[in-house]
């Protein structure tokens, strides 16, 4: 292995691994490109197969204190009831299109006296991150029929023992069910809605929509996948090869180099001591 070292390092050795290393990682970057195209294209695909499913009525796949299971997640549902504007809190660290901003969570109190957590839309912070923006009020209390898409309670998040969340009344920092049974009086659906429409629309301004979320257990992209794994096989083939002509060369498997002038070795004249 030394000799091949020392082979490696010859000039004309060193300068071919610097264009293999720069080929390589431009092979590199394009795979990780490929991998970032076919997730985003997955994430597409996955918006799109679940919100394109027909609507069907929320209670007809969940009611109150049921256990909420994988099928029901992401499927578009309608809803009829009111809104309990009295009990809207804010999510914090939610962003959207790259800025800080809050959901505007709000109770829609069903027919059958239970509720479900409605996230009607997303605000941006204010100048100061820390303190939450006005939300727009909730619409009053005239029936109303919602669309959206049902996602499950989030997992609580994880604080020390005996330490709250640091957040002001009225504010949250996650959509975690057993801190809105604290905090609504309604027995809730073990779920939560992201809201697409609402009939009849609210006549304040609403807090802008929340972009659908494509389902966790998508897996990427196959031809974007299968581009990114040639990229880097390409990238790993262009430095095995640099590696094989280094020990070709220490094994003395090249041919030869003719030296400067053209003339073959065999043709040049021995040096030894004339008699």
């Amino acid at each position: 292995m030394a000799g091949v070292l020392r082979t490696a390092l010859k000039p004309r050795w060193l300068a071919l691994l610097a264009v293999a290393l720069v080929l390589a990682t431009g092979m590199a970057f394009l795979g990780q490109w490929q991998l970032d195209r076919a997730r985003e294209n997955s994430r597409r695909e996955a918006v799109q197969e679940a919100t394109g499913r027909p609507a069907v009525p929320l209670t007809s796949l969940l009611h109150a204190r049921q256990s909420f299971t994988t099928e029901d997640a992401d499927r578009p549902v309608t809803a009829q009831g009111q809104w309990d504007g009295a009990h809207q809190l804010l999510v914090a660290e939610r962003y959207q299109d790259g800025a800080r901003g809050w959901w505007v969570l709000t109770p829609l109190v069903l027919d059958d006296g239970s509720a479900v957590a409605v996230v009607r839309g997303w605000v941006p912070s204010a100048s100061d991150p820390a303190v939450a923006p006005p939300a727009p009020a909730a619409p009053g209390a005239a029936p109303v029929s919602v669309r959206g898409v049902l996602r499950p309670g989030e997992p609580p998040v994880d604080h020390a023992p005996g330490a709250g969340t640091g957040l002001p009344p009225g504010q949250l920092d996650g959509v975690d069910l057993t801190q809105l049974v604290q905090r609504w009086p309604q027995h809730l659906i073990t779920g939560y809605l992201v809201l697409t429409s609402a009939d009849p629309a609210p006549a304040a301004p609403a807090p802008r929509p929340v972009p659908p979320t494509a389902p966790s257990n998508r897996t990427v992209a196959w031809q974007n996948l299968s581009y990114a794994v040639q990229w880097f096989v390409f990238a790993g083939f262009g430095l095995a090869l640099w590696f094989r002509l280094v020990r070709d060369d220490h094994l003395g498997r090249l041919p030869a180099r003719r030296p400067a002038g053209g003339a073959s070795p065999a043709s040049l004249p021995e040096r030894g001591v004339q008699s």
